[in-house]
């Protein structure tokens, strides 16, 4: 079949230059196009991605609305000075805010009952809580709240409590920005996946053969940004994820971490469990921008459900999926000018609920200084 040509109206209505087009329309593409649109309502903004629905880990990820862990934080001092976590954690903190202020809790289906990270090894409990005093101060600086991190137990297990830990529906999240998106008047093409971007020029190239101009470009893809601008330093990482058929007696409730938030699980509902993570057992196969399934990793989260969880033995997996992260060098975002007229907003390191909105919010505020 012969490609169509567009017709005088299509050509009319498609050929025209955008004040802005987001390449991404995950949470940080969306946020970004929001808060320019609303800065600048007459502007004619539009949103490319290349999905049914976005991809990547905005409607994949496990749904923690989280800060960070003690064994987070102080892992993330090898590769990071101490005044650098200190604003990780301001903007993680601040992100969080800005999406419940922006979305609505009931809209994101937002809960906060508590995190945990809980330790089967009694050296490594006690190092972490000789540093929860540095940590609770590091909160305190960042976020002016105090005593955040408090030693206790967990179902028989040596644990810090996390206080103002929540959680939410990623979808939902997603959803409800989309809405808002749309009621703004910020234009959408879905499945449309960039085959090249001119960051001089400010031009997009779709595979279909469609070229879109604007006047600025902001490319907020995360994971995948290394393969439309190949000098950007962005390391990809696949989270697996399970959720579990109704388990009778569920005692899991709340939000709760293990190894340095490697681990994560919660409960979804009264009675399912949702487990992910643990792609440091096989780190160089799960540093991939492949969707799909690491039997290894999965096999050994089922045996920690087992062994560490203490789930029933009927108990079954409902639903696994995979999602992808991008990770910097030293966990701290990407966020700057490219070309003459583009933007990269990228690397949220695992912290994509928390970062996304703000970093978006952030990037929309550069663009608007360059008008």
């Amino acid at each position: 079949m012969k490609k169509p040509g567009r017709s005088y109206w299509e050509r009319e209505l498609y050929n025209q230059v955008y004040d802005l087009v987001v390449v991404g329309a995950g949470l940080t593409g969306q946020s970004l196009a929001l808060f320019f649109k609303r800065k600048h309502p007459e502007a004619n903004v539009l949103v490319v991605d290349r999905g049914f629905y976005p991809l990547g880990a905005s409607t994949r990820n496990a749904g923690f609305a989280c800060f960070g862990s003690v064994t987070e934080h102080v892992s993330d001092m090898q590769i990071e000075d101490e005044a650098k976590i200190i604003d990780r954690i301001r903007r993680r903190h601040e992100g969080l805010n800005l999406l419940r202020e922006t979305l609505g809790d009931a809209n994101i289906q937002y809960e906060e009952p508590g995190g945990y990270e809980i330790f089967t090894d009694e050296a490594s409990y006690q190092q972490a809580v000789a540093n929860i005093d540095l940590c609770n101060s590091w909160l305190e600086k960042a976020t002016g709240v105090r005593n955040v991190y408090h030693a206790t137990k967990y179902e028989g297990y040596p644990a810090i409590k996390i206080e103002m830990e929540g959680a939410l529906h990623p979808g939902k999240m997603v959803n409800t920005l989309y809405i808002k998106n749309l009621k703004e008047g910020v234009k959408f093409r879905w499945q449309n996946k960039v085959k090249s971007i001119d960051t001089e020029e400010a031009i997009v190239r779709l595979e279909g053969g469609i070229t879109l101009e604007s006047k600025h470009i902001a490319v907020a893809t995360n994971s995948f940004t290394p393969e439309l601008m190949q000098d950007v330093n962005i390391e990809a990482g696949r989270g697996y994820v399970f959720v579990t058929k109704p388990v009778t007696n569920l005692r899991w409730k709340g939000t709760f971490h293990y190894d340095r938030g490697y681990y994560y699980f919660r409960n979804i509902g009264e009675d399912r469990l949702l487990l992910g993570g643990a792609r440091s057992i096989d780190i160089e196969k799960e540093t991939t921008r492949d969707f799909g399934v690491n039997q290894k990793v999965k096999e050994h989260l089922m045996e920690f459900a087992n062994d560490i969880l203490s789930l029933p033995e009927s108990w079954e997996i409902e639903q696994e999926w995979s999602g992808i992260m991008g990770f910097t060098e030293t966990k701290s975002p990407v966020l700057k000018k490219i070309g003459s007229s583009s933007l990269i907003v990228a690397g949220l390191s695992g912290m994509g609920v928390a970062l996304g909105m703000q970093l978006g919010k952030e990037g929309a505020g550069i663009i608007s200084n360059w008008l």
